[in-house]
């Protein structure tokens, strides 16, 4: 939605990218059977607790609803620009 926005993230020295491996995969495909968009399924699996998480990690988005229904997410609100 923002050009650019994802090279600033990605250059951020406190931000890690994390690969989908074959978990990750599992979930979102059983997101994506459910209805759930795969942008948003990978962004549920890895914000969902784990041993390494296990308070989860935050999603960063304009659209909170989008989310609402998920459970163990916790978002934070980026604000929406034109």
């Amino acid at each position: 939605m923002r050009k650019g926005l994802a090279e600033h993230v990605g250059a951020l020295p406190a931000v890690e990218i994390v690969e989908l491996d074959f978990a990750g995969a599992s979930t979102v495909g059983a997101l994506l059977r459910d209805g759930v968009e795969w942008r948003l399924g990978h962004a549920i699996h890895l914000s969902r607790p784990t041993v390494d998480w296990p308070d989860g990690r935050h999603v960063v988005t304009v659209d909170l609803d989008a989310y609402a229904d998920m459970p163990l997410v916790r978002t934070i609100r980026l604000p929406y620009q034109r």
